[in-house]
């Protein structure tokens, strides 16, 4: 009788190890997962005819010129970010806009007048993440690449985003497709 109940106890003990192990394995392989698709800051830039611009840049000539826009842009406001009004320059072309602001130039030791890549959205296929998705791409593509993502239905509209810190990646997806690509900063406001 005692072997009989030993035997059951080391079958027992056996199944629970490997339950064990099983999720274990389940569980290393989601963490392994989500962490591949944290955002890091590189990811907060496009390429465009292989040419890279990112959230953050300086604006300069030379930014403008890789990217064939305008460095003078149309000037579209001053917007609140931390308490404090900065001006916002729009830059656009077909199938690419970039805003440029004096956005923290009081925190980060700039001038006044030194302007930064505040927002980017892209429209053509002819651009990309850091990741590679470009508009055309799947929402599969999309969440393989990120992971899944805070999603939005506004207005008829569905959007994916992601955070790292203030910045914010967005993409709107219509059929299934990546039709619209927004890299900005947060400002707090639902403006």
């Amino acid at each position: 009788m005692s072997k009989k109940i030993l035997s059951a106890f080391c079958s027992v003990l056996v199944l629970c190890s490997l339950s064990s192990y099983a999720a274990t394995a389940q569980i290393n392989k989601e963490v392994e997962n989500s962490s591949h698709n944290l955002l890091t800051n590189p990811d907060f830039s496009v390429q465009i005819k292989k040419q890279s611009v990112a959230l953050g840049d300086r604006w300069t000539n030379d930014v403008a010129r890789k990217v064939e826009l305008p460095v003078e842009g149309h000037f579209v406001g001053e917007v609140p970010f931390d308490g404090t009004n900065y001006k916002f320059f729009q830059h656009q072309k077909s199938g690419l806009e970039i805003f440029s602001s004096n956005l923290w130039w009081d925190k980060a030791e700039r001038s006044v007048d030194d302007y930064i890549v505040s927002q980017i959205t892209l429209t053509a296929p002819d651009g990309k993440t850091a990741r590679g998705i470009h508009i055309g791409s799947t929402i599969n593509e999309l969440n393989k690449a990120y992971g899944d993502g805070q999603v939005e239905n506004d207005s008829g509209e569905q959007w994916i985003s992601y955070e790292l810190g203030k910045k914010l990646l967005s993409f709107e997806v219509k059929d299934s497709k990546v039709v619209k690509i927004t890299m900005n900063y947060e400002n707090g406001s639902s403006e």
